[in-house]
C-alpha cells in the first residue's frame, strides 16, 4: 500500500507530469470513475470522486479508508498536499517535447504501471495528460484521473517499483553519498529540456532558478515569470542548466537564485561552492537580468539535520549560508533573508512547515511564494 501511495506522489510531483504529453485526438466522453489498486490476486477499487472530496474536504470514504489506513499521518498529510498540486503548463513546449527519444522513452516506462486489457496504455495516458493539463484546474493528479480515458485506471502495484525508483534517482541511494546528477538522470534531462523549449526566446519578467523546495511552487508567480526549479539542483548543475538555457535566448528581467541545500548535503567544497555561485550570477547577468537576488539555503527540522540520507546538517547549511551572504556582498546582489524567516526558528525550519522535516508543505509554501512575489514585485 506505501507503494500505492509513493506512485500517487510520484504523479503529482513536478519530474513526472511535464515529461508526458502529446496533443492526441482521444475523445473526452470517457473518464476514470474509479481507480483500481491491483497487487497480485488483491484489488481495492476508490472512486474517483473520494479522492476528489478528500482532497477538497479531506472527508474520507469508506473505499478509501481501506487505503489511508495503511498510511502514517506525515504520509497522509504528503497525500493531501499532493492532491493540491496543479500546474499550469505550456502545451506546446510538451508536445514537442514528448516527441524527443527521451520523451517516448519516459511515457512507455510510465504505461508499464497502468494495466489494460487492449493496447491503448499510450495513447490513453497521453490523452488524460493533455486533457488535464487543458483544464482549469491546471495539470494535477485529480484532473489526471478525471481526464483519463476509461471507465477505470487500474495501477498494478507490482510493477512500479522501477518507476519509483527512477524518480527517486536524483536523490541518490541510501547506500552511497549523495550527488549532484541532475543533468544526467533521465528525469533531469527530459526536464531540462522541456525548459529550453518552454523558454526559447521568451522574455520573462522573473524567473527563479532552485532546488526542489522551488520546484514545488510550479509556475505560481503570476505571469510573465517562469521557474526553473529542478529537483536535486546543486550550483553544479545550475552552471549546467544556466548553459543550456542561454543559447535558447531567453531573458529574465528580474532573476532569483535558491540554491545551497543540496551543495551543503552533497559535500560540495567552500571553494567550489563560492566559484560556482559567483560564476551562476555572471551566467545569470548575460540572460539581461538587470537585478539578482540572492534566497538562502534551507534549513531541515533538528531530527532530519541528523540524517545524512535525508539532508545535510544544520550547521553545514549554516555555513553556506555564510558563504551566500558574503557573495552576495562582493557581487552586489541582495540576500533575500526577511522574507523566509518565519520558516524558522534559531535556523531550524519548523514542524509546522513541513511534512518531512526537508521540503515545505503547503503552509510553508505559502510563506516562501510570499517571499518571492515581494520580490518580484507582485
Amino acid at each position: 500500500m506505501k507503494s500505492f501511495y509513493r506512485l500517487l506522489v510520484c504523479l503529482s510531483g513536478y519530474s513526472i507530469f511535464p515529461l508526458l504529453h502529446s496533443l492526441f485526438g482521444v475523445s473526452p466522453s470517457l473518464a476514470a470513475e474509479k481507480v483500481v489498486v491491483r497487487y497480485g490476486l488483491f484489488e481495492q477499487s476508490i472512486p474517483v470522486a473520494d479522492i476528489r472530496n478528500y482532497g477538497e474536504t479531506q472527508k474520507v470514504s469508506d473505499d478509501l479508508q481501506s487505503i489511508l489506513g495503511h498510511l502514517s499521518p506525515e504520509e497522509k498529510e504528503k497525500l493531501q498536499d499532493a492532491l493540491q498540486v496543479k500546474m499550469s503548463l505550456d502545451i506546446v513546449a510538451l508536445d514537442k517535447l514528448v516527441n524527443t527519444q527521451t520523451g517516448k522513452q519516459i511515457l512507455y516506462f510510465v504505461s508499464q504501471a497502468i494495466a489494460r486489457r487492449d493496447q491503448a496504455s499510450i495513447p490513453a495516458l497521453r490523452a488524460a495528460i493533455i486533457l488535464g493539463a487543458k483544464s482549469p484546474e491546471g495539470l494535477g493528479l485529480l484532473t489526471f484521473l478525471e481526464a483519463y480515458p476509461s471507465n477505470e485506471l487500474v495501477i498494478d502495484v507490482s510493477k512500479i517499483s522501477r518507476l519509483v525508483g527512477m524518480a527517486d534517482s536524483s536523490s541518490g541511494s541510501t547506500n552511497t553519498p549523495p550527488k549532484d546528477n541532475v543533468t544526467s538522470s533521465p528525469l533531469g534531462k527530459i526536464a531540462l529540456q522541456y525548459q529550453t523549449i518552454a523558454a526559447q526566446d521568451k522574455q520573462f519578467s522573473g524567473c527563479l532558478f532552485g532546488d526542489s523546495v522551488s520546484a514545488e511552487l510550479g509556475n505560481t508567480l503570476g505571469r510573465g515569470t517562469f521557474n526553473f526549479g529542478l529537483n536535486g539542483l546543486s550550483t553544479i548543475s545550475l552552471l549546467e542548466q544556466l548553459k543550456t538555457l542561454i543559447p535558447t535566448k531567453v531573458k529574465c528581467e528580474k532573476a532569483i537564485i535558491a540554491v545551497g541545500g543540496n551543495d551543503a548535503w552533497y559535500g560540495i567544497s567552500n571553494e567550489l561552492f563560492s566559484k560556482n555561485l559567483q560564476e551562476a550570477i555572471a551566467l545569470v547577468r548575460t540572460m539581461g537580468t538587470k537585478e539578482v537576488f540572492l534566497i538562502p539555503a534551507f534549513y531541515s527540522t533538528a531530527e532530519v539535520s541528523s540524517n545524512p540520507t535525508v539532508a545535510a546538517p544544520n550547521s553545514r547549511v549554516e555555513q553556506i549560508n555564510t558563504l551566500i551572504n558574503q557573495i552576495g556582498e562582493t557581487e552586489k546582489v541582495p540576500v533575500a533573508t526577511a522574507g523566509v524567516a518565519p520558516l524558522y526558528e534559531n535556523n531550524v525550519l519548523k514542524k509546522d512547515f513541513t511534512n518531512d522535516g526537508d521540503h515545505l508543505n503547503t503552509e510553508g509554501l505559502k510563506i516562501y511564494r510570499q517571499a518571492l512575489l515581494q520580490i518580484l514585485g507582485k
